[in-house]
């Protein structure tokens, strides 16, 4: 909102929302004139639209034209389609889960191999542990070339 001094017209811009309805007293920064500012409200005009009435013939369903009834049985016989592909999709987002949770083991195993002598200190028989994840590491790698054969 632009606010102009009434002293020396300086033109200020203020923040609507920094000004109350009952209105707020100003100082012009430039001449240090002091004076009190409602805001203007504009009433709106608001016109009633009237709604178009539609009328329907009763015998509509004798002019639906053939192609449209093809149209429709055509789409009727494309829904099963559809269902078959969120089913394949249903499949690869499993897919893709078990390869993300793969790789988190594996990472989990890579960072325990980083922290291994602290974590010795702190669980006896870390080594043991270890060497079991990298076992079971080895197994996913021959079970994966297995199923890729």
């Amino acid at each position: 909102m632009i606010i102009a001094c009434p002293r020396c017209k300086k033109k200020f811009e203020v923040n609507a929302s920094l000004i109350p309805r009952e209105g707020k007293m100003l100082q012009c920064g430039a001449c240090s004139e002091k004076w009190f500012f409602k805001k203007e409200i504009k009433k709106e005009v608001i016109k009633e639209v009237k709604k178009p009435s539609v009328k329907i013939p009763k015998n509509i369903e004798k002019d639906i034209p053939d192609v449209t009834e093809d149209l429709i049985s055509e789409a009727e016989t494309t829904i099963p389609k559809i269902k078959k592909k969120d089913k394949i999709n249903k499949k690869i987002n499993t897919l893709s889960i078990l390869v993300v949770v793969i790789i988190s083991f594996v990472a989990l195993v890579i960072l325990a191999d980083t922290f291994k002598n602290p974590l010795t200190l702190i669980i006896p028989g870390f080594d043991l542990i270890l060497n079991s994840l990298y076992e079971t590491i080895k197994d996913i790698m021959l079970f994966i070339k297995d199923l890729l054969k």
